[in-house]
This record gives C-alpha cells, sequence and structure tokens, in this order.
C-alpha cells in the first residue's frame, strides 16, 4: 500500500485536513477528519470483499490485481472529504471540489491514469451514489453513512441524519 501511503504523507492533503479542522472547531456533529476518512476507506474496502464485488471492480476497471483494487478504494475513501473545507467557505459541493483537489495528489501518489479517473469519479458521486460514480462511488455513499457513530454522539439529537443512519444499520448483516 504504498501509494496509499504516499496519499497519507502528501502535504497539500495534510493542509486539508488542517482546513477540515480549522472550519469544524466548533461542530458537534460527525467531523471529516482523517479517522473519518479512513474508516470510510476501510469500510468501502469491507463491503466490496463481502459482497464479492472484487473481481468484477478489478475487471471492470482494468485494476490489474487484488493490490492495486484495494489501494484505489483506500483512496478514495482517504480523499473523499479532502474539500470539505471549501464547501463551508465557498458552498462548493465538497464532492465535485474533491474529486478536483485529488488529481494531483493522486498523481503525486503515482496512480495511474485510468485509475485516477475511477477514483475521482467516485469521489465526485459520493454523496448520493450517484450511478456515474460507478460501484465505488457507491460504496462510499454507503460507507460514509455507516462510518458515523450515531449511537454514540451527543449531538443525535439535532442531526438530521441519525433516524437514516440507524435504518441503514439495521439493514446490515453481522
Amino acid at each position: 500500500m504504498q501509494r496509499v501511503g504516499r496519499i497519507i504523507e502528501d502535504s497539500f492533503y495534510r493542509y486539508c485536513l488542517e482546513q477540515n479542522a480549522a472550519r469544524e472547531v466548533d461542530r458537534p456533529f460527525c467531523r471529516h477528519d482523517f479517522q473519518h476518512m479512513l474508516d470510510v476507506a476501510r469500510i468501502s474496502y469491507i463491503l466490496m470483499v463481502e459482497g464479492n464485488q472484487l473481481s468484477e471492480f478489478i475487471c471492470q476497471n482494468r485494476l490489474g490485481n487484488h493490490q492495486a483494487a484495494k489501494e484505489v478504494v483506500y483512496a478514495a475513501g482517504l480523499l473523499h472529504d479532502i474539500a470539505r473545507w471549501q464547501q463551508y467557505d465557498t458552498g462548493e459541493d465538497h464532492a465535485l471540489a474533491g474529486a478536483r483537489l485529488a488529481r494531483p495528489v493522486l498523481e503525486r501518489a503515482g496512480f495511474l491514469p485510468h485509475e485516477i479517473e475511477v477514483i475521482t469519479r467516485a469521489i465526485a458521486a459520493h454523496r448520493r451514489g450517484e450511478p456515474r460514480g460507478g460501484l465505488l462511488g457507491r460504496l462510499l455513499c454507503r460507507a460514509d453513512d455507516l462510518a458515523r457513530p450515531c449511537a454514540l454522539c451527543a449531538a443525535r439529537g439535532q442531526c438530521y441524519k441519525a433516524d437514516s443512519m440507524d435504518a441503514l444499520r439495521e439493514t446490515l448483516v453481522y
């Protein structure tokens, strides 16, 4: 997972995490920090593996092998909210801005052009799991919701997503 390590070490990626943290310092709800992004990456990969979709994902996206696919999934998860701070500042959809900001980070990390397309399409579509984001976009959307620790949240009563998160968790098979 060398390329994923390069994302985590990337100075612009770290800058975006700092900007997110600065905008969310007083946010009572879930934060868009490194832990959230790592949780989304892990859950996305688990959903893909447990859904027996890894081989299909590899073939459809010309990824070559399981390791490359795992790096693509983790990269998308780690980068999906990097532009949240821009949404706070300008109102621009963080998913679309994130896809744009992720591209140079992915290039510096050594991802191939077709892998970058898969990742950035998924990031751009992750808010609603739109078809244009492909399988990875749908999984990111679901993982993004599953990564929220609603049951333990002190601001649960004020959150507009709490009830839908409970309903989503009820559909899971453990």
